[in-house]
């Protein structure tokens, strides 16, 4: 197996047109899975947080809800 080479840094300035919207494209979509990621780890937690707030307030002495009488309304 070869020795991997250090990659080269290359400056922003030193890109072609196509160099350069290649660079921003990879940054946007870096910055937008890093949005998503974030946004859904936020979801995830709050969702935790929701049911166990539910669990532990629930009181094994009451049933579930049920519906004595439907109506319909005019």
């Amino acid at each position: 197996m070869a020795a991997e080479e250090p990659q080269k840094l290359v400056r922003f300035d030193d890109l072609n047109a196509l160099g350069k919207s290649v660079f921003l494209a990879g940054s946007v979509v870096r910055m937008a899975a890093g949005l998503l990621d974030l946004a859904l780890d936020r979801t995830a937690r709050i969702m935790a947080d929701t049911e166990r707030a539910f669990r532990q307030g629930r009181d094994p002495n009451v049933e579930d809800a049920k519906i004595l009488d439907e109506t319909q309304e005019r």
